[in-house]
């Protein structure tokens, strides 16, 4: 029988390939039958046999054909009898269906905006590496990228299409591996969003919230995903985890053929004996939906203790900081000052409206006497004037006392709280119970499989049976589609590290899912793109946004949905000594980290090393070993670092990191005993206990290259590799002048470990954490006063300064608003008596921009009002006064009258002269 022409059914079956001959016996009503196997004959009444001829060719004209939910791969011919259709395929073999199970799905890409772009994007995929085998190998699988199922992620990618939102029953989700809040809303989004993003900083579970986001999908939904990243190791972090909890067997590592030849040789087979239960899952649910009410509010309490730890922190170590001031001042005990026993809100409320008061030349009215009096119990007026700065460093060093005793009051009573509530062993239950629920569920799926008969041949022939089996396929991002049949659709695909992740790959394991869940952080280090290959394109990007060079997958994604794209950043942070994240914390995830790590009063976790001057950088140019070093800063860390008696016997868990390879491979050349070196890229995804990290660039040849180490990207990840201890072997002034990343890495150590041995400027930092409460207080006062008051110029600034410091380039400072002009000088020794009268008396500031990691001053600003100022001679020589003193102390000032003009680029132009200096 010609299997093109003619089909022959048997009560419903295709028998056609069977069938040697078949003749209707009209003397009997009946048609006869005889198969290839055997010689007889058989008779059949006419209704149970159908003889179909002269069908019609499908043409697919561009679309691709699926066959019972599953794609055709390459079909020679498909041909519609009518009542079935026969799709002849790959190898001429033949496969009938109903009509209902067949379907054309129309290519996604088909348009003229998609196909530029993936034009584009196979042009570049030839030139993306230095190995003609890699081009070649990513070259092929975009070549193959003919057909984009408009369910996919890509499909709807390519076509800016709105991110699909779903709602599923959100009581049945679990959690057997753990989760805190942040974990949580990023499953939610998950479960709810065909698209979402999971910002993972370093430290914050990353592994743990994708662990359990496959636990619920496989579980609980009966979802296929695939788990990807970059390289092996990324992915084979969760097959570890997966496996340690007894879950190996759900996991299929594939891709490329060589882990497809290692795991078809040795797959995991279900072991779930004992993981069948007597409660009904419905009951678990119950009982994990109760819990889960309970737990929501002890999680938000939970966070808040650590968030109140975090804070103590921060007013302990500024406490230090106004301690070593305050005590090289010639300050009068005042004793019976009533403030002292004040409430920290009340004494902060003192400052702001006697500060208030003095502007609006005030302190000597009745009024304001009676008030001091009635609220505050301030009798004796006489000695706030006559020892004013004694009464406002007293009462400042009183207010950390009693900020701080009350914050520990709070964290003492949330840990009451927590405790009552038995908090630790309610996640424990809950947890179990969720593990309970998971092993049910595996129970169900997994008990009655038998040995799998798989091979590398034949799983995507039975692919239905082998995704059943195995539910998680992980893969390098490149090598996914090579996981599965060409068209077909995995339901979720995880894509982790997603900030290496380039657009190419990116697109090549969009194209295989329904749903995409990507985790990365742009914080960190994004892919590395060869500049050069531009010049070899004869194509473009077709809009900024599927750039190659300017995207990694995360980025794009993130630009290409703005604020309709679910994005949770993973806020409670787990790895680091909370000295060190908080460098990241303030200066990279604007203070959203929250650390649940203790500190000990042993602790010694930054340290600063700095060479002698000199230049000690060196570039190798010939030779098989070219590349740059600095041997000055090796012995450092060999001599004076690494011999130290804290580096005893810890040698296995300290890391160098260093942003270039000779320095690295110079590190592992000289230094044995366990200790690894290598680059900031490659450390990235790995921590240890201590982390020493070596700048390399000196002297003015270093300059040449500081926008290569100098990076933001780079100088987070190298930090927040460090567990319990950072140290910073550097240049002795390189990066302090010139740099900015670096250059606030240095003052951070320096504001965080008092080394008065580096610390030499005779300007004290302003006292942050106080100020920006005291500026709180004053914006509250003033707001109350009347429309025709004056100060509106102030506000508008504040509201300009505001804006100008959110911005990148200025992001590294912050500002206070009436900063005391005497709690900015160390010392007064420089100034002349009436210099000091006039500082002494209560002489503040209107702005004090600062950086943010030292708190070290850059720059006043001072509003100058055209009426208090130009028409008041006694006003011109205060400010007069203040100039000189600031001049004196090597303080900018920016003076801005308020009928002047152009104060943006005035400030900005001030800011970044004060950077280049």
């Amino acid at each position: 029988m010609d299997l093109k022409e003619t089909m022959i059914l048997v009560d419903g079956e295709d028998k056609t390939k069977d069938i040697r001959l078949i003749q209707h016996d009209a003397k009997n009503n009946k048609m006869l039958i005889g198969y290839f196997k055997g010689n007889r004959v058989y008779p059949y009444s006419c209704s149970r046999v159908q003889k179909l001829e002269n069908p019609k060719v499908i043409d697919l004209n561009g679309c691709a054909p699926f066959a019972g939910g599953m794609p055709v791969f390459e079909p020679q011919a498909i041909l519609d009898f009518g009542e079935r259709i026969r799709i002849i395929g790959y190898h001429g073999t033949a496969e009938t269906v109903l009509p209902s199970a067949f379907c054309l799905i129309e290519n996604s890409a088909g348009n003229n905006d998609a196909e530029r772009i993936l034009k584009y994007l196979k042009d570049i995929s030839q030139y993306t590496s230095e190995k003609q085998e890699e081009n070649a190998f990513l070259k092929r699988e975009m070549d193959k990228l003919t057909f984009v199922h408009p369910e996919s992620v890509l499909g709807r990618y390519l076509n800016r299409q709105p991110i699909r939102e779903r709602t599923p029953e959100m009581d049945g989700i679990i959690f057997p591996f753990r989760f805190n809040l942040s974990q949580k809303k990023a499953l939610e989004n998950a479960l709810t969003h065909s698209v979402s993003v999971i910002e993972g900083p370093p430290g914050t579970g990353k592994t743990q919230t994708i662990l359990n986001i496959i636990a619920n999908l496989i579980a609980v939904q009966g979802k296929s995903v695939g788990v990807v990243s970059n390289n092996n190791e990324a992915v084979k972090n969760v097959i570890e985890k997966l496996s340690k909890g007894g879950y190996g067997f759900l996991t299929a590592m594939l891709g490329k053929s060589d882990n497809q030849d290692e795991f078809f040789a040795d797959m995991p087979v279900a072991r779930v004996e004992g993981w069948d239960c007597e409660e009904k899952k419905e009951t678990l649910i119950e009982q994990l939906a109760s819990m889960n009410v309970k737990l929501n509010h002890l999680l938000q309490a939970d966070r808040k203790r650590a968030r109140l730890k975090q804070e103590l922190l921060a007013w302990q170590l500024e406490q230090e900081h106004f301690e070593i001031y305050y005590d090289r001042q010639a300050v009068e005990e005042i004793g019976k000052l009533p403030l002292l026993k004040a409430s920290p809100d009340q004494i902060i409320s003192f400052l702001a409206e006697t500060t208030l008061a003095k502007e609006r030349q005030q302190s000597d009215k009745v009024l304001y006497k009676l008030k001091l009096l009635i609220k505050y119990g301030i009798w004796n007026q006489k000695v706030l004037r006559q020892h004013e700065i004694s009464v406002l460093l007293g009462l400042q060093k009183a207010f950390y006392k009693k900020q701080i005793s009350s914050l520990e009051k709070e964290i003492t009573e949330h840990n009451h709280q927590l405790e009552g509530a038995c908090f630790e062993e309610l996640l424990n239950d809950h947890q179990q119970l969720s593990e309970k629920f998971f092993r049910q569920c595996l129970n169900e799926s997994h008990r009655d499989i038998e040995l799998p008969n798989f091979s590398k041949k034949n799983f995507k022939i039975c692919f239905q049976e082998f995704i059943k089996t195995y539910p998680v396929i992980l893969s390098t991002t490149h090598a996914l589609r090579l996981s599965i049949p060409q068209n077909y659709l995995l339901d979720y695909v995880i894509i982790d590290e997603a900030s290496q992740v380039d657009l190419i790959t990116g697109v090549l394991a969009l194209s295989c899912c329904q749903n995409v869940i990507i985790v990365g952080d742009t914080k960190q280090l994004p892919q590395i793109t060869n500049e050069k290959i531009k010049t070899k394109l004869k194509t473009e990007a077709a809009d900024p946004v599927y750039d190659y060079f300017d995207h990694s997958i995360l980025s794009s994604v993130i630009s290409l949905y703005g604020n309709q794209l679910p994005r949770e950043i993973l806020r409670e942070h787990y790895r680091c000594h909370p000295r060190i994240i908080e460098f990241c914390n303030q200066k990279y995830y604007d203070g959203e980290l929250i650390p649940f790590t203790e500190p000990s009063l042993s602790d010694c976790p930054l340290m600063l090393y700095k060479t002698a001057e000199g230049s000690h950088m060196r570039q190798v140019t010939q030779g098989n070993k070219k590349g740059t070093y600095n041997q000055r800063e090796l012995d450092v860390i060999i001599q004076e670092v690494l011999d130290a008696p804290e580096f005893a016997m810890e040698q296995g868990n300290i890391g160098i990191v260093t942003p270039y390879r000779k320095q690295a491979d110079e590190a592992g050349r000289l230094i044995s005993g366990g200790v690894q070196s290598d680059t900031v890229h490659k450390y990235q995804g790995r921590e240890k206990d201590t982390m020493i990290m070596s700048t390399v660039l000196s002297g003015t040849r270093g300059e040449y290259s500081l926008d290569f180490v100098d990076d933001p990207q780079m100088i987070n990840v190298a930090v927040s590799r460090a567990i319990r201890q950072f140290v910073l072997v550097t240049d002795h002034d390189l990066f302090y002048k010139k740099g900015k990343d670096i250059g606030d890495l240095i003052r951070y150590i320096q504001y965080s470990t008092f080394d008065e041995n580096v610390i030499e400027s005779q300007i004290v930092s302003v006292f942050d954490l106080l100020y920006r409460n005291y500026s709180s207080k004053l914006l509250r006062l003033k707001a109350k006063m009347k429309s025709s008051a004056p100060y509106k110029s102030e506000e508008a600034l504040r509201v300009l300064l505001e804006d100008i410091l959110s911005k990148e380039e200025f992001h590294r400072f912050a500002y206070a608003q009436q900063v005391l002009l005497r709690n900015l000088l160390n010392d007064t020794g420089l100034l002349t008596p009436e210099e000091l009268r006039y500082v002494n008396n209560r002489a503040s500031l209107d702005f004090v921009v600062f950086y943010k990691q030292d708190k070290a001053c850059v720059l006043v600003i001072e509003v100058d009002g055209f009426a208090f100022h130009e028409n008041k001679p006694e006003q011109l020589a205060r400010d007069e006064l203040k100039d000189n003193v600031l001049r004196k102390y090597g303080i900018r000032v920016l003076r801005l009258p308020t009928n002047g003009s152009g104060e943006d680029e005035k400030i900005r132009n001030a800011l970044r002269d004060c950077m280049v200096r």
